[in-house]
Protein backbone atom coordinates (compact mmCIF):
# COMPACT_ATOMS: atom_id res chain seq x y z
CA UNK A 1 0.00 0.00 0.00
CA UNK A 2 2.76 2.44 0.55
CA UNK A 3 4.71 1.32 -2.18
CA UNK A 4 1.31 2.30 -4.39
CA UNK A 5 0.91 5.63 -2.45
CA UNK A 6 4.69 6.81 -2.74
CA UNK A 7 4.44 5.40 -7.28
CA UNK A 8 1.16 7.34 -7.41
CA UNK A 9 2.53 10.73 -5.65
CA UNK A 10 5.88 10.49 -8.10
CA UNK A 11 3.69 10.19 -10.88
CA UNK A 12 1.94 12.82 -9.49
CA UNK A 13 5.22 15.21 -9.39
CA UNK A 14 6.04 14.25 -12.32
CA UNK A 15 2.82 15.25 -14.72
CA UNK A 16 3.52 18.92 -14.49
CA UNK A 17 7.22 17.61 -15.83
CA UNK A 18 5.87 16.50 -18.46
CA UNK A 19 2.93 18.29 -19.68
CA UNK A 20 5.26 21.58 -19.92
CA UNK A 21 7.60 20.00 -22.02
CA UNK A 22 8.65 21.83 -24.85
CA UNK A 23 7.26 21.02 -28.65
CA UNK A 24 9.71 19.24 -30.70
CA UNK A 25 9.65 21.91 -33.35
CA UNK A 26 10.48 24.79 -30.77
CA UNK A 27 14.02 26.19 -31.55
CA UNK A 28 16.14 26.51 -28.63
CA UNK A 29 17.32 29.87 -28.71
CA UNK A 30 21.32 30.43 -28.95
CA UNK A 31 21.90 31.42 -25.46
CA UNK A 32 20.46 28.93 -23.75
CA UNK A 33 23.00 26.98 -21.65
CA UNK A 34 22.41 23.36 -23.09
CA UNK A 35 24.39 24.48 -25.60
CA UNK A 36 27.70 25.06 -23.57
CA UNK A 37 26.69 21.66 -21.56
CA UNK A 38 26.23 19.83 -25.34
CA UNK A 39 29.82 20.98 -26.67
CA UNK A 40 30.89 20.22 -23.27
CA UNK A 41 29.56 16.46 -23.62
CA UNK A 42 30.72 15.87 -27.25
CA UNK A 43 34.68 17.22 -25.76
CA UNK A 44 34.17 14.04 -23.54
CA UNK A 45 33.98 11.75 -26.82
CA UNK A 46 30.24 11.43 -26.82
CA UNK A 47 29.65 11.55 -30.53
CA UNK A 48 26.11 10.24 -30.03
CA UNK A 49 25.40 13.44 -28.61
CA UNK A 50 26.19 15.46 -31.97
CA UNK A 51 22.97 17.27 -32.72
CA UNK A 52 23.60 19.17 -35.53
CA UNK A 53 25.72 21.61 -37.79
CA UNK A 54 23.13 24.09 -37.86
CA UNK A 55 21.61 26.01 -35.13
CA UNK A 56 19.35 26.54 -33.25
CA UNK A 57 18.71 23.33 -32.69
CA UNK A 58 15.43 21.72 -32.40
CA UNK A 59 14.09 20.26 -29.27
CA UNK A 60 13.14 16.97 -30.89
CA UNK A 61 16.30 17.19 -32.20
CA UNK A 62 18.11 17.19 -28.89
CA UNK A 63 15.79 14.56 -27.46
CA UNK A 64 16.49 12.22 -29.79
CA UNK A 65 20.63 12.81 -29.36
CA UNK A 66 20.28 12.27 -25.92
CA UNK A 67 18.56 9.07 -26.11
CA UNK A 68 20.93 7.95 -28.61
CA UNK A 69 23.56 8.99 -26.06
CA UNK A 70 22.16 6.72 -23.14
CA UNK A 71 23.27 3.89 -25.27
CA UNK A 72 27.27 4.32 -25.40
CA UNK A 73 28.82 4.32 -22.36
CA UNK A 74 31.45 6.73 -22.77
CA UNK A 75 28.32 9.38 -22.82
CA UNK A 76 26.98 8.14 -19.50
CA UNK A 77 27.73 10.78 -16.52
CA UNK A 78 26.88 13.69 -15.00
CA UNK A 79 26.60 16.09 -18.11
CA UNK A 80 24.01 13.42 -19.96
CA UNK A 81 22.13 12.87 -16.71
CA UNK A 82 21.55 17.43 -16.19
CA UNK A 83 20.69 17.38 -19.54
CA UNK A 84 17.76 14.11 -19.82
CA UNK A 85 16.22 16.29 -16.95
CA UNK A 86 16.11 18.86 -18.73
CA UNK A 87 14.94 17.81 -21.75
CA UNK A 88 12.46 14.30 -21.01
CA UNK A 89 11.08 12.76 -23.72
CA UNK A 90 7.35 14.43 -24.43
CA UNK A 91 5.15 11.66 -23.39
CA UNK A 92 2.53 14.01 -22.33
CA UNK A 93 -1.00 13.00 -24.15
CA UNK A 94 -2.24 15.71 -26.58
CA UNK A 95 -5.99 15.83 -26.14
CA UNK A 96 -8.14 18.79 -26.53
CA UNK A 97 -9.29 19.71 -22.88
CA UNK A 98 -5.32 21.10 -22.07
CA UNK A 99 -4.43 24.62 -22.94
CA UNK A 100 -2.20 24.48 -25.81
CA UNK A 101 -1.54 28.27 -25.55
CA UNK A 102 1.88 28.46 -22.88
CA UNK A 103 3.33 31.09 -21.17
CA UNK A 104 7.00 31.58 -20.20
CA UNK A 105 9.12 34.64 -19.54
CA UNK A 106 12.74 35.51 -18.54
CA UNK A 107 14.50 38.11 -16.87
CA UNK A 108 18.27 38.78 -17.12
CA UNK A 109 20.43 41.49 -15.05
CA UNK A 110 24.00 42.04 -17.10
CA UNK A 111 26.57 43.82 -15.14
CA UNK A 112 29.93 44.82 -16.71
CA UNK A 113 32.76 46.84 -15.57
CA UNK A 114 34.94 47.91 -17.67
CA UNK A 115 39.13 49.23 -17.28
CA UNK A 116 40.69 51.03 -19.72
CA UNK A 117 37.85 50.77 -22.86
CA UNK A 118 36.38 48.20 -24.69
CA UNK A 119 38.30 45.56 -26.97
CA UNK A 120 34.57 43.80 -28.13
CA UNK A 121 32.98 43.33 -30.90
CA UNK A 122 36.20 42.03 -32.00
CA UNK A 123 35.65 43.19 -35.38
CA UNK A 124 35.40 46.77 -34.23
CA UNK A 125 38.38 49.19 -33.07
CA UNK A 126 39.12 49.41 -29.48
CA UNK A 127 37.09 51.78 -28.11
CA UNK A 128 36.95 53.88 -24.72
CA UNK A 129 34.63 52.90 -21.96
CA UNK A 130 31.93 54.93 -22.84
CA UNK A 131 31.81 53.26 -25.63
CA UNK A 132 31.41 49.59 -24.37
CA UNK A 133 28.70 47.88 -22.60
CA UNK A 134 26.63 50.04 -19.84
CA UNK A 135 27.32 48.88 -15.92
CA UNK A 136 24.13 47.53 -16.07
CA UNK A 137 21.81 46.60 -17.90
CA UNK A 138 18.16 44.48 -17.47
CA UNK A 139 16.68 42.41 -19.94
CA UNK A 140 13.10 40.97 -19.94
CA UNK A 141 11.35 38.79 -21.66
CA UNK A 142 7.82 37.22 -22.74
CA UNK A 143 7.33 34.16 -24.86
CA UNK A 144 4.44 32.46 -25.50
CA UNK A 145 3.84 29.71 -27.31
CA UNK A 146 1.04 27.79 -29.26
CA UNK A 147 0.94 23.99 -29.68
CA UNK A 148 -0.94 23.33 -32.81
CA UNK A 149 -0.20 19.60 -32.48
CA UNK A 150 2.67 17.23 -32.90
CA UNK A 151 3.76 19.01 -36.12
CA UNK A 152 2.86 22.42 -35.95
CA UNK A 153 3.85 24.95 -33.13
CA UNK A 154 3.77 28.77 -33.09
CA UNK A 155 6.15 31.21 -31.23
CA UNK A 156 6.15 34.44 -30.64
CA UNK A 157 8.74 36.38 -28.05
CA UNK A 158 8.73 39.95 -27.29
CA UNK A 159 11.38 41.83 -25.24
CA UNK A 160 12.41 44.99 -23.79
CA UNK A 161 16.27 46.23 -22.60
CA UNK A 162 17.31 48.92 -20.65
CA UNK A 163 20.12 49.83 -22.65
CA UNK A 164 21.34 48.77 -25.73
CA UNK A 165 24.73 50.34 -26.27
CA UNK A 166 27.58 48.03 -27.61
CA UNK A 167 24.82 45.49 -28.05
CA UNK A 168 25.34 44.14 -31.62
CA UNK A 169 21.88 41.86 -31.46
CA UNK A 170 19.72 44.86 -31.95
CA UNK A 171 17.81 45.99 -35.26
CA UNK A 172 15.15 48.19 -33.34
CA UNK A 173 15.10 51.78 -33.01
CA UNK A 174 15.44 53.13 -29.40
CA UNK A 175 12.48 53.62 -27.39
CA UNK A 176 11.33 57.19 -27.00
CA UNK A 177 13.65 59.10 -26.03
CA UNK A 178 15.11 56.56 -24.06
CA UNK A 179 18.29 54.14 -24.78
CA UNK A 180 16.45 51.23 -24.32
CA UNK A 181 14.34 49.09 -26.95
CA UNK A 182 11.45 46.81 -27.37
CA UNK A 183 10.93 44.45 -30.14
CA UNK A 184 10.80 40.71 -30.99
CA UNK A 185 14.04 38.53 -31.89
CA UNK A 186 11.64 35.24 -32.08
CA UNK A 187 7.98 34.73 -33.96
CA UNK A 188 7.75 32.18 -36.14
CA UNK A 189 6.06 29.69 -37.21
CA UNK A 190 7.40 25.68 -38.24
CA UNK A 191 5.45 22.97 -39.18
CA UNK A 192 6.65 19.26 -39.76
CA UNK A 193 5.55 16.96 -43.01
CA UNK A 194 7.11 13.90 -43.03
CA UNK A 195 10.40 14.50 -42.25
CA UNK A 196 10.54 17.98 -43.66
CA UNK A 197 10.42 20.83 -41.37
CA UNK A 198 9.69 24.43 -42.50
CA UNK A 199 10.18 27.26 -40.29
CA UNK A 200 8.43 30.76 -41.02
CA UNK A 201 9.40 33.87 -39.35
CA UNK A 202 12.21 35.99 -37.11
CA UNK A 203 14.89 33.70 -35.11
CA UNK A 204 19.00 34.03 -34.70
CA UNK A 205 20.54 31.62 -36.96
CA UNK A 206 24.69 30.07 -36.83
CA UNK A 207 25.94 27.56 -39.12
CA UNK A 208 29.07 25.29 -38.14
CA UNK A 209 31.26 27.29 -35.42
CA UNK A 210 29.41 27.05 -31.83
CA UNK A 211 27.39 29.57 -29.60
CA UNK A 212 26.73 32.66 -31.65
CA UNK A 213 30.10 32.01 -33.57
CA UNK A 214 30.20 30.97 -37.60
CA UNK A 215 32.46 31.70 -40.11
CA UNK A 216 29.70 30.52 -42.38
CA UNK A 217 26.47 32.52 -40.95
CA UNK A 218 26.74 33.69 -37.62
CA UNK A 219 24.31 35.06 -34.81
CA UNK A 220 26.98 37.67 -34.35
CA UNK A 221 24.12 40.59 -36.11
CA UNK A 222 20.46 41.01 -35.69
CA UNK A 223 17.93 38.01 -35.88
CA UNK A 224 17.14 36.91 -39.25
CA UNK A 225 13.45 37.27 -41.06
CA UNK A 226 13.82 34.03 -42.75
CA UNK A 227 12.67 31.07 -44.44
CA UNK A 228 14.06 27.93 -43.04
CA UNK A 229 13.91 24.01 -44.37
CA UNK A 230 15.49 21.30 -42.34
CA UNK A 231 15.26 17.70 -44.17
CA UNK A 232 16.85 14.94 -41.69
CA UNK A 233 17.61 11.33 -42.31
CA UNK A 234 19.58 8.99 -40.27
CA UNK A 235 22.52 9.67 -42.28
CA UNK A 236 22.09 13.21 -43.99
CA UNK A 237 20.49 16.63 -42.90
CA UNK A 238 19.87 18.90 -46.00
CA UNK A 239 18.86 22.55 -44.59
CA UNK A 240 18.28 25.99 -46.52
CA UNK A 241 17.50 29.34 -46.04
CA UNK A 242 16.28 32.30 -47.09
CA UNK A 243 15.82 35.68 -45.51
CA UNK A 244 15.85 39.69 -45.72
CA UNK A 245 18.56 41.51 -44.48
CA UNK A 246 18.80 45.43 -44.66
CA UNK A 247 19.00 47.82 -46.94
CA UNK A 248 21.89 49.62 -47.76
CA UNK A 249 22.05 53.12 -49.19
CA UNK A 250 25.27 53.97 -51.24
CA UNK A 251 25.56 57.85 -51.39
CA UNK A 252 28.44 60.02 -52.59
CA UNK A 253 30.15 60.86 -49.41
CA UNK A 254 31.03 57.52 -48.41
CA UNK A 255 30.69 55.35 -51.20
CA UNK A 256 31.89 55.38 -55.41
CA UNK A 257 29.35 55.79 -57.55
CA UNK A 258 28.67 56.35 -61.12
CA UNK A 259 28.82 60.24 -61.97
CA UNK A 260 25.69 62.84 -61.45
CA UNK A 261 24.41 59.81 -58.91
CA UNK A 262 23.95 60.97 -55.41
CA UNK A 263 22.54 58.16 -54.50
CA UNK A 264 21.65 54.13 -54.88
CA UNK A 265 19.08 51.71 -52.88
CA UNK A 266 19.45 48.35 -52.68
CA UNK A 267 17.74 45.64 -51.31
CA UNK A 268 19.52 42.64 -50.12
CA UNK A 269 18.97 38.80 -49.11
CA UNK A 270 20.42 35.85 -47.47
CA UNK A 271 20.56 32.56 -48.99
CA UNK A 272 22.22 29.57 -48.18
CA UNK A 273 22.17 25.75 -48.19
CA UNK A 274 24.02 23.01 -46.42
CA UNK A 275 24.32 18.98 -46.76
CA UNK A 276 25.96 17.05 -44.03
CA UNK A 277 26.58 13.45 -44.08
CA UNK A 278 27.35 11.27 -41.52
CA UNK A 279 29.09 7.98 -42.32
CA UNK A 280 29.37 7.06 -39.33
CA UNK A 281 28.49 8.25 -35.63
CA UNK A 282 32.11 9.30 -35.25
CA UNK A 283 32.14 10.97 -38.15
CA UNK A 284 30.16 14.12 -39.68
CA UNK A 285 30.90 15.92 -43.19
CA UNK A 286 29.13 19.13 -44.09
CA UNK A 287 29.40 21.12 -47.63
CA UNK A 288 27.39 24.01 -48.57
CA UNK A 289 27.40 27.73 -49.70
CA UNK A 290 25.59 31.10 -48.73
CA UNK A 291 24.90 33.82 -51.15
CA UNK A 292 24.24 37.85 -50.13
CA UNK A 293 22.12 39.14 -53.19
CA UNK A 294 21.07 42.87 -53.61
CA UNK A 295 18.56 44.44 -55.95
CA UNK A 296 17.04 47.91 -56.63
CA UNK A 297 14.00 46.25 -56.82
CA UNK A 298 12.16 44.00 -54.43
CA UNK A 299 12.36 41.08 -56.12
CA UNK A 300 14.54 37.64 -55.76
CA UNK A 301 15.30 35.43 -58.15
CA UNK A 302 13.40 32.00 -57.22
CA UNK A 303 16.25 29.73 -58.19
CA UNK A 304 18.27 31.29 -55.36
CA UNK A 305 15.31 29.43 -53.20
CA UNK A 306 16.03 25.81 -54.73
CA UNK A 307 18.18 24.38 -52.43
CA UNK A 308 19.11 21.51 -54.95
CA UNK A 309 20.97 24.38 -57.84
CA UNK A 310 24.74 25.60 -57.24
CA UNK A 311 24.33 29.43 -56.50
CA UNK A 312 27.69 29.81 -59.19
CA UNK A 313 25.22 28.48 -61.73
CA UNK A 314 22.36 30.73 -60.55
CA UNK A 315 24.48 33.79 -60.80
CA UNK A 316 24.74 33.63 -64.57
CA UNK A 317 21.46 32.53 -65.40
CA UNK A 318 20.45 34.63 -68.30
CA UNK A 319 16.81 35.32 -66.70
CA UNK A 320 18.39 36.92 -63.36
CA UNK A 321 16.25 40.18 -62.28
CA UNK A 322 18.23 43.13 -61.76
CA UNK A 323 21.70 43.64 -61.66
CA UNK A 324 25.00 43.17 -60.75
CA UNK A 325 26.77 39.69 -59.33
CA UNK A 326 26.31 37.91 -55.95
CA UNK A 327 28.53 37.50 -53.37
CA UNK A 328 28.98 34.38 -52.80
CA UNK A 329 30.84 32.02 -50.58
CA UNK A 330 31.38 27.89 -50.02
CA UNK A 331 32.41 25.41 -47.39
CA UNK A 332 33.22 22.72 -46.11
CA UNK A 333 33.34 21.39 -42.57
CA UNK A 334 34.26 17.92 -40.83
CA UNK A 335 34.01 16.82 -37.17
CA UNK A 336 35.61 13.78 -35.76
CA UNK A 337 35.57 11.62 -32.67
CA UNK A 338 38.65 9.43 -31.74
CA UNK A 339 38.36 7.83 -28.27
CA UNK A 340 39.16 10.94 -25.85
CA UNK A 341 39.85 13.07 -29.15
CA UNK A 342 37.43 15.45 -30.93
CA UNK A 343 38.22 17.52 -33.40
CA UNK A 344 36.67 20.12 -35.95
CA UNK A 345 37.76 21.83 -39.09
CA UNK A 346 35.84 24.06 -41.22
CA UNK A 347 37.02 25.77 -44.88
CA UNK A 348 35.19 28.87 -46.06
CA UNK A 349 35.69 30.03 -49.23
CA UNK A 350 34.80 33.69 -50.27
CA UNK A 351 36.82 33.57 -53.35
CA UNK A 352 40.30 31.12 -54.63
CA UNK A 353 42.41 32.43 -57.51
CA UNK A 354 43.15 29.08 -59.97
CA UNK A 355 44.85 30.82 -62.83
CA UNK A 356 48.35 31.93 -62.60
CA UNK A 357 46.69 35.69 -64.37
CA UNK A 358 44.44 35.99 -61.15
CA UNK A 359 46.87 35.30 -58.67
CA UNK A 360 49.05 37.88 -59.81
CA UNK A 361 45.99 40.48 -59.34
CA UNK A 362 44.04 39.58 -56.84
CA UNK A 363 44.46 37.74 -53.08
CA UNK A 364 42.07 34.83 -51.67
CA UNK A 365 39.48 35.16 -49.61
CA UNK A 366 39.40 32.56 -47.40
CA UNK A 367 38.52 31.13 -43.47
CA UNK A 368 39.75 28.60 -41.58
CA UNK A 369 38.53 27.21 -38.09
CA UNK A 370 40.18 24.45 -36.72
CA UNK A 371 39.79 22.88 -33.03
CA UNK A 372 41.06 19.73 -31.26
CA UNK A 373 40.29 19.13 -27.78
CA UNK A 374 41.42 16.16 -25.68
CA UNK A 375 39.18 14.40 -22.40
CA UNK A 376 41.72 14.33 -19.43
CA UNK A 377 41.80 10.61 -18.24
CA UNK A 378 41.01 11.52 -14.61
CA UNK A 379 38.81 11.15 -12.08
CA UNK A 380 36.86 15.04 -12.70
CA UNK A 381 35.23 15.79 -15.43
CA UNK A 382 37.73 18.16 -17.56
CA UNK A 383 38.92 18.53 -20.94
CA UNK A 384 41.84 20.73 -22.53
CA UNK A 385 41.65 22.51 -26.18
CA UNK A 386 43.78 24.43 -28.98
CA UNK A 387 41.67 26.41 -31.48
CA UNK A 388 42.61 28.47 -34.18
CA UNK A 389 40.42 30.79 -36.95
CA UNK A 390 41.62 33.21 -39.47
CA UNK A 391 40.20 35.34 -41.84
CA UNK A 392 41.88 36.41 -44.74
CA UNK A 393 42.21 40.62 -45.37
CA UNK A 394 39.74 40.72 -48.33
CA UNK A 395 37.38 37.73 -46.93
CA UNK A 396 33.60 39.50 -46.88
CA UNK A 397 34.34 42.74 -48.00
CA UNK A 398 36.19 41.86 -51.36
CA UNK A 399 33.71 43.50 -53.07
CA UNK A 400 32.60 46.43 -55.99
CA UNK A 401 30.76 48.33 -53.23
CA UNK A 402 29.02 48.03 -49.95
CA UNK A 403 25.53 46.27 -50.99
CA UNK A 404 27.37 43.15 -51.13
CA UNK A 405 29.41 42.94 -48.14
CA UNK A 406 28.60 40.42 -45.88
CA UNK A 407 27.05 41.79 -43.37
CA UNK A 408 23.44 43.19 -41.58
CA UNK A 409 23.04 45.86 -39.75
CA UNK A 410 26.78 47.04 -40.26
CA UNK A 411 27.51 43.60 -38.24
CA UNK A 412 29.50 40.64 -39.88
CA UNK A 413 26.83 37.41 -41.11
CA UNK A 414 29.88 35.56 -40.71
CA UNK A 415 32.88 35.59 -38.06
CA UNK A 416 33.03 37.74 -35.12
CA UNK A 417 36.82 38.57 -35.94
CA UNK A 418 35.73 40.21 -38.74
CA UNK A 419 38.06 40.43 -42.24
CA UNK A 420 42.24 40.60 -41.45
CA UNK A 421 41.89 38.69 -38.39
CA UNK A 422 43.06 36.12 -36.90
CA UNK A 423 43.16 34.17 -32.96
CA UNK A 424 44.61 31.26 -31.92
CA UNK A 425 43.27 29.93 -28.49
CA UNK A 426 44.36 27.12 -25.83
CA UNK A 427 41.73 26.46 -23.40
CA UNK A 428 41.06 24.37 -20.27
CA UNK A 429 37.94 23.50 -18.82
CA UNK A 430 36.24 21.47 -15.46
CA UNK A 431 32.80 20.45 -14.53
CA UNK A 432 32.74 20.01 -11.25
CA UNK A 433 28.78 18.42 -11.75
CA UNK A 434 26.30 18.54 -14.83
CA UNK A 435 25.81 22.23 -14.12
CA UNK A 436 28.65 23.83 -12.99
CA UNK A 437 31.44 24.66 -15.28
CA UNK A 438 34.85 26.65 -14.90
CA UNK A 439 37.22 27.53 -17.50
CA UNK A 440 40.06 29.04 -18.52
CA UNK A 441 41.91 30.19 -21.40
CA UNK A 442 44.91 32.38 -23.47
CA UNK A 443 44.69 33.61 -26.34
CA UNK A 444 46.81 35.59 -29.06
CA UNK A 445 45.05 38.16 -31.33
CA UNK A 446 46.05 39.89 -34.82
CA UNK A 447 44.49 42.19 -36.53
CA UNK A 448 45.21 43.68 -39.51
CA UNK A 449 43.85 47.17 -40.77
CA UNK A 450 40.89 46.16 -42.64
CA UNK A 451 36.93 46.53 -41.28
CA UNK A 452 33.65 45.09 -42.28
CA UNK A 453 32.67 48.79 -41.87
CA UNK A 454 34.89 50.36 -43.79
CA UNK A 455 33.31 52.72 -46.75
CA UNK A 456 34.13 53.22 -49.62
CA UNK A 457 35.21 49.53 -49.96
CA UNK A 458 38.69 48.89 -50.64
CA UNK A 459 39.17 47.65 -54.69
CA UNK A 460 41.53 44.05 -53.89
CA UNK A 461 42.81 44.55 -57.17
CA UNK A 462 46.76 44.84 -57.03
CA UNK A 463 46.59 43.80 -53.35
CA UNK A 464 47.88 39.63 -53.74
CA UNK A 465 51.47 40.03 -52.53
CA UNK A 466 50.33 41.77 -49.24
CA UNK A 467 51.18 40.96 -45.89
CA UNK A 468 48.71 38.82 -43.74
CA UNK A 469 47.47 40.79 -41.55
CA UNK A 470 47.55 43.58 -43.98
CA UNK A 471 48.25 47.38 -43.62
CA UNK A 472 47.22 50.60 -45.16
CA UNK A 473 49.19 54.24 -44.85
CA UNK A 474 46.32 55.26 -42.08
CA UNK A 475 46.60 52.03 -40.38
CA UNK A 476 50.34 51.40 -40.71
CA UNK A 477 50.72 48.22 -38.06
CA UNK A 478 49.63 45.31 -37.11
CA UNK A 479 46.92 44.97 -33.76
CA UNK A 480 48.60 42.40 -31.41
CA UNK A 481 46.91 41.22 -28.16
CA UNK A 482 47.71 38.94 -25.22
CA UNK A 483 44.04 37.68 -23.76
CA UNK A 484 43.38 35.68 -21.07
CA UNK A 485 40.23 34.60 -19.81
CA UNK A 486 38.53 32.87 -16.44
CA UNK A 487 34.83 32.19 -16.23
CA UNK A 488 32.72 30.50 -13.65
CA UNK A 489 29.38 29.02 -15.25
CA UNK A 490 25.66 27.70 -13.51
CA UNK A 491 24.57 26.18 -16.64
CA UNK A 492 20.74 25.98 -15.08
CA UNK A 493 17.49 25.54 -16.95
CA UNK A 494 15.81 28.29 -14.57
CA UNK A 495 18.80 30.17 -12.89
CA UNK A 496 21.93 30.34 -14.89
CA UNK A 497 24.28 32.69 -13.73
CA UNK A 498 27.74 33.42 -15.98
CA UNK A 499 30.96 35.68 -14.30
CA UNK A 500 33.63 35.73 -16.52
CA UNK A 501 36.80 38.45 -16.23
CA UNK A 502 38.82 38.90 -19.54
CA UNK A 503 41.94 40.70 -19.64
CA UNK A 504 43.94 42.04 -22.36
CA UNK A 505 47.15 43.33 -23.51
CA UNK A 506 47.17 45.15 -26.66
CA UNK A 507 50.01 46.81 -28.91
CA UNK A 508 49.77 49.00 -31.63
CA UNK A 509 46.10 49.54 -30.81
CA UNK A 510 43.40 50.09 -33.86
CA UNK A 511 46.97 49.70 -36.16
CA UNK A 512 48.28 52.72 -34.59
CA UNK A 513 52.09 52.53 -33.37
CA UNK A 514 51.53 52.99 -29.98
CA UNK A 515 52.68 51.83 -26.30
CA UNK A 516 50.90 48.42 -25.10
CA UNK A 517 47.83 49.36 -23.61
CA UNK A 518 46.27 46.69 -20.63
CA UNK A 519 42.40 46.58 -20.64
CA UNK A 520 39.79 44.25 -18.92
CA UNK A 521 36.61 43.69 -18.88
CA UNK A 522 34.52 41.84 -15.63
CA UNK A 523 30.89 40.67 -17.01
CA UNK A 524 28.71 39.06 -14.51
CA UNK A 525 25.12 37.53 -15.98
CA UNK A 526 22.55 36.00 -13.98
CA UNK A 527 18.91 34.84 -15.59
CA UNK A 528 15.53 34.06 -13.82
CA UNK A 529 13.61 31.53 -15.79
CA UNK A 530 9.69 30.97 -15.70
CA UNK A 531 8.79 27.68 -18.00
CA UNK A 532 11.62 29.04 -20.81
CA UNK A 533 11.82 28.68 -23.66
Amino acid sequence: MRRAAALALALTLAAPISALAQHALVGLPLTDPAYTQLDGLMRQGCAAARVSQFRPFFVGDIRKALKAAESDSGCVGTLLTALRARFPEDTAPRDTARSRLSFGAAATLQATGLKNGTFYPLWQDVRPTSEGEPAVVGIGRIRLTYDGGPHVVLVTEAFGETDVRNDPHIRESPFRSTSGVVGFQDAYISAEVGKLIVSLGRAREAWLGDGQESLVLSANGPAYDRLLLALRFSKFELRAFAATINDVVLDSSRDVLPAGVAQQRWHRFAFGHGLTYRPTKKIELTIGETAVVQRQGFTVDLAYLNPLMIYQTTQHDTSQSGAGDANLTGFFAVRATAGRATFSGEFLVDDIQIDAKDRANYPNQLGWNVEAAYALPIIYLSSVGVQYRRIDSFTYIGQVDYSKVYQNFDQPLGSELGPDADMVRGYAEYWASGKLRFVGGIARWRHGAYRITDRPTLNRLGHSNDPYPDVTVDRPDVQRAWIGDASAEWLDGIIPITAKLEVARITNVNNQPTPAKNLARFQLIASYRFRYP
